[in-house]
């Protein structure tokens, strides 16, 4: 990768490398996340700016104090979407009948990752932007309305499901900005490290899971890496 020598990473708790530990029943962070992983095999330096929790608004406000002191000229990965469909889950078994939004509506997911695209290109950084892991709608249902000892404290299965209708609809939902990041690399001629193909690709992806259904674990972020590092190749100077 003549000419590109260091990668900034915008993007979420699956960039950070955040994995459950069941054990200890809590989040964590891999000693090496799949992108650092693949940043070191490629010789790049790595700046990881993704954070746990961050939807694409949140990421554009960091990217823009990061980038108001300028850019090296590198590559920047683009990763958002998990925290941007989800919903309120507390709040849909509180009032299954009323209607409700995700986190970031579709609508301004798009415009908004668009937004951030345009800064980075602006700024003579390289956009290269990542489809999202897919998500396990079973786990993922069991797990947040679960009762435990992490102190989660177990929401009504039944009024959840009045809303949802189905369980596929969380990942049939998740699809839909996975595809929305599809057509915004598109749009604005990025490139893009399908992840999620690689994913899809294993006939029991859900072993490459957290128990949450969500999050990678350590062999989900070996394929990532994997993924990314064979992917890296591609980005022009």
């Amino acid at each position: 990768m003549a000419g590109i020598r260091s990668i900034t990473i915008w993007g979420d708790s699956v960039m950070r490398g955040v994995v459950y530990d069941e054990q200890r029943k809590r989040y964590t962070l891999l000693p090496e996340s799949g992108a650092a992983g693949a940043s070191r095999a490629l010789g790049l330096s790595l700046n990881n700016r993704a954070r746990m929790g961050c939807t694409v608004t949140k990421g554009l406000s960091i990217a823009q104090k990061d980038l108001l002191k300028g850019s090296d000229q590198g590559a920047a990965l683009i990763e958002f979407g998990g925290n941007d469909c989800d919903y309120n889950w507390v709040q849909v078994a509180d009032a299954p009948d009323a209607p409700h939004q995700p986190h970031t509506p579709l609508p301004l997911f798009v415009s908004q990752l668009r937004e951030l695209v345009r800064l980075v290109i602006s700024k003579g950084m390289q956009p290269v932007m990542m489809t999202l892991p897919p998500i396990h709608a079973e786990r993922y249902f069991a797990f947040f309305t679960r009762r435990g000892e992490d102190g989660a404290p177990g929401l009504d299965r039944g009024r959840i499901m009045r809303w949802l209708g189905d369980v596929q609809f969380i990942y049939r939902w998740h699809e839909r900005y996975n595809s929305a990041v599809v057509r915004v690399a598109k749009e604005c001629g990025c490139l893009l490290a399908d992840v999620r193909e690689a994913f899809l690709g294993e006939r029991y992806y859900e072993e490459l899971l957290c128990i949450d259904g969500i999050h990678p674990n350590e062999r989900g972020h070996a394929l990532m890496e994997e993924v990314l590092e064979h992917f890296g190749g591609r980005i022009a100077v």
